[in-house]
């Protein structure tokens, strides 16, 4: 074996045994910050359940004014109380807020159902 091989095997064995520590510490099988490291599957109904969300990536066109006042704001409250880390954490906050008053206002509080098997919204910017 070449050098470069046995150092891809034992970076490999070092996330085996850092995922069967914590495993055993009883932190779950969340997925490592290291690098190029995967997602191990949950193995409990426990662990499924408090599995983070995938997050996907989601484009929207807004007035370059909101988008200039939202870095801003992100730039100067991120690390305060109530502010935003990023960019993310305040598109996504934003969203959910309105969501939740559009499901009070059009569908009883509930979520909607989802949108029926191929069908998609429009992709054009807004003109103007």
């Amino acid at each position: 074996m070449t050098e470069q091989q046995l150092t891809k095997a034992d970076i490999l064995a070092k996330r085996l045994q850092n995922r069967i520590n914590r495993e055993q510490d009883g932190e779950g099988t969340g997925a490592d910050t290291s690098a190029g490291q995967g997602r191990a599957e949950p193995t409990s109904p426990a662990q499924l359940e408090k599995r983070p969300e995938k997050r996907v990536k989601f484009q929207a066109y807004v007035l370059e004014s909101v988008q200039n006042e939202a870095r801003a704001i992100v730039y100067w409250t991120n690390n305060r109380e109530g502010g935003h880390a990023s960019l993310t954490g305040l598109a996504e906050a934003a969203l959910q807020r309105e969501i939740e008053r559009m499901r009070e206002q059009f569908n009883n509080g509930q979520p909607f159902p989802p949108m029926p098997e191929g069908r998609s919204l429009p992709t054009r910017p807004p003109i103007g």
